[in-house]
């Protein structure tokens, strides 16, 4: 099955928040106006405010405010990825050049910040104090977990549960909070609440060990970035820091932060890709995927049940 396929019964609601995205472009400062057309225009396949209009389907699925939520979602989404370009200095994202790259770094950082101000805009209409708060409160988690990267002694006796602590903040909390709001903006019950947004959180955690897998085995042309971009940025991921466990005479976690040498990174990954690694990040993956599987069993039994369950199988097949 393929993932639009599940997202045949919240089409109505995609359709709108696509609508919502295209006419945040529509202002009057042209540099502007073409900065949020470019950016909007490089999402992918939307799948936080898919999950956010999902996970209001279970009870009351009032559009009302699933919209502007799901669409303060996915600006929220965005806006992190415009200023993550920014620090990582990266060049392309989704096969596209970066803002940063294309229009100069300040253009991208004030783009990023106008985008996080329109995406808390659009929450507010909500009218919902508890997902108002929980939007603030994911931005402050994103935020404080890359400073907490910037500048951070190094300790490689920790770097796996560094690198969960990053993720956790750079990537599960976002789908923790599409989950969790679908669900609050819909009366849920309180344990059905929670459920989904611990299914949302180990759907990230999931999603990004699969992520960072596929910086080693993906393909440029799908994964929209180079190969091995987050070695080259001196990023330790799970795959690096899994085979530096099992090779500590090798230093590599302290050559990969001091250096970015493309012939020492092509090097390094092949030594990665040669060794248990990345099936021990699958495994990992598959612990995270079942876990967030697990959260739904409290859930009405359902097609929605189901497809929940059925992106949790496509996330661990993807290839971009």
């Amino acid at each position: 099955m393929k993932m639009d396929n599940l997202y045949i019964p919240v089409a109505d609601g995609l359709e709108m928040v696509e609508k919502a995205l295209q006419n945040i472009a529509e202002v009057d400062i042209p540099i502007l106006a073409a900065l949020l057309e470019y950016a909007v225009q490089s999402t992918g396949k939307k799948i936080r405010p898919a999950f956010t209009l999902l996970c209001g389907k279970f009870y009351n699925y009032n559009l009302d405010k699933l919209i502007p939520m799901s669409v303060g979602v996915e600006l929220l989404h965005v806006a992190t990825l415009v200023h993550d370009d920014i620090i990582d200095e990266s060049e392309l994202r989704r096969g596209k050049p970066t803002v940063k790259y294309a229009w100069g770094e300040n253009a991208a950082l004030l783009l990023g910040d106008y985008l996080f101000a329109q995406a808390a805009k659009s929450v507010a209409t909500t009218g919902n104090q508890r997902v108002i708060e929980l939007f603030a409160q994911t931005l402050m988690t994103i935020s404080g977990g890359e400073l907490a990267q910037i500048n951070v002694l190094f300790d490689a006796k920790r770097a796996r549960e560094h690198y969960y602590e990053w993720i956790a903040a750079k990537t599960a909390c976002l789908f923790s909070t599409a989950t969790e709001s679908g669900a609050v903006l819909s009366d849920a019950p309180e344990e059905v609440i929670q459920a989904l947004k611990n299914y949302g959180y180990y759907f990230g955690m999931a999603f990004q060990v699969i992520d960072d897998i596929l910086d080693f085995i993906g393909k440029e042309a799908e994964l929209g970035k180079p190969v091995g971009s987050d070695l080259m940025e001196g990023a330790v991921t799970l795959p690096t820091i899994i085979y530096a466990e099992s090779n500590p005479e090798h230093d590599i976690l302290e050559q990969i932060i001091d250096k970015k040498d493309r012939t020492e990174v092509a090097e390094t990954m092949e030594k990665i890709r040669k060794s248990s690694a990345l099936d021990k990040c699958m495994d990992i993956a598959r612990d995270f995927s079942r876990k967030a599987a697990s959260q739904l069993e409290i859930l009405p039994d359902n097609e929605y049940r189901n497809i929940l369950s059925g992106l949790v199988d496509l996330m661990l097949e993807r290839k971009k």
